[in-house]
């Protein structure tokens, strides 16, 4: 079965359809309650989200490989104690040192030493609802959201988690009944990220956009200015915000995801992450190879398009003009200043 990493492709396998590789099924072969093994190759496997642990870059993906480096991404090395093998999915950390990842089987795993060890704090593989992504707070508040509204809350750093219902206030529009289909599951939340300590944006399937200004506790569903899935938004202030997802769609809002415009990508790829630049710029990643460069206030946005078109699914600024990306094809690194395509 394929499937797309939602946000980032951080997919799992029953929960977003469209676009990805059939690969992505052979990061479930192994169960989820057995250690993952050291793989040669991990840095040029597949890897679905990175993140910073102060200095320190931290990528998770496949058969629950996650890997640290600490100079920049030029070089990786495998954590040597992660005790699943299953895909996982995103990855957030509170300091230097605490962080959190999750995965597939409702897997959640905390590490206190900046990612060289790590420890299990949640596994429900009866559940059947992969983790898609995670936010780490202040003061040890965290969230980790999933296919079919999985929606987790912890006070201690993700050592304990209690779920929550997601229930945001409807549009007039619609209706809370609506947002839960035929197996008996609210809508994929995709993508969880902060704009501040209280306002968070999630992306989710069919055209929903959700906001919190109370750190999570409670939400409402913005409108939305089209009905296919978002995957990814970047906060670029407290009330500036992108939305993007399938087919290129990226829009921009200045009121709090209120009202949107639409910005030219010259592209149908799917788009999965976003960083701001030190100078201000944005750059967009996605399937494809996919890497889109602008102005926060531009109406369009300039294709660099990678020439070996695999597929990115998150992306950090390491340097002013280098970007460390996550993806089908593993870590590397990207510079901006060279011809699409050119490796470091």
């Amino acid at each position: 079965m394929t499937t797309v990493r939602s946000s980032r492709f951080r997919a799992s396998l029953p929960v977003v359809a469209g676009a990805l590789l059939a690969s992505l099924a052979l990061a479930s072969d192994d169960p989820v309650d057995r250690p993952a093994e050291p793989a040669r190759l991990a840095a040029h496997a597949l890897l679905l989200d990175v993140a910073a642990a102060g200095k320190r870059l931290v990528a998770v993906g496949m058969r629950g490989h996650i890997l640290w480096s600490d100079d920049g991404g030029q070089t990786w090395t495998q954590s040597e104690s992660v005790p699943v093998r299953a895909l996982l999915t995103g990855v957030c950390f509170f300091d230097g040192e605490h962080g959190i990842a999750v995965g597939h089987d409702e897997v959640i795993l905390v590490t206190r030493d900046a990612g060289s060890t790590w420890q299990r704090s949640r596994y429900a593989p009866e559940a059947q609802r992969p983790l898609l992504d995670v936010w780490c707070g202040p003061g040890g508040r965290s969230l980790a959201v999933g296919a079919y509204g999985a929606f987790f809350l912890s006070e201690d750093g993700g050592a304990t988690w209690q779920e929550a219902a997601f229930e945001p206030v409807a549009r007039e529009d619609d209706s809370q009944e609506e947002a839960f289909d035929d197996l008996g599951g609210g809508y994929h939340l995709n993508a969880l990220v902060p704009a501040s300590p209280e306002r968070l944006y999630i992306a989710a399937e069919g055209g929903h956009l959700y906001r919190s200004d109370d750190a999570g506790q409670t939400w409402i569903e913005l409108p939305s200015p089209y009905e296919g899935s978002f995957f990814g938004l970047l906060p670029l202030s407290t009330d500036a915000v992108l939305a993007f997802g399938l087919r290129g769609r990226l829009f921009a809002s200045n009121d709090g995801g209120m009202s949107w415009r639409r910005i030219e990508t010259d592209t149908q790829a799917m788009l999965t992450d976003a960083v701001r630049l030190q100078d201000g710029r944005v750059v967009i990643v996605g399937l494809a190879g996919t890497v889109l460069i602008g102005n926060v206030d531009a109406d369009h946005y300039e294709l660099r398009q990678q020439d070996d078109r695999k597929g990115l699914a998150a992306v950090v600024a390491v340097e002013p003009e280098t970007l460390v990306v996550a993806g089908e094809a593993g870590v590397r690194r990207i510079h901006l200043g060279r011809q699409a395509g050119a490796r470091p």
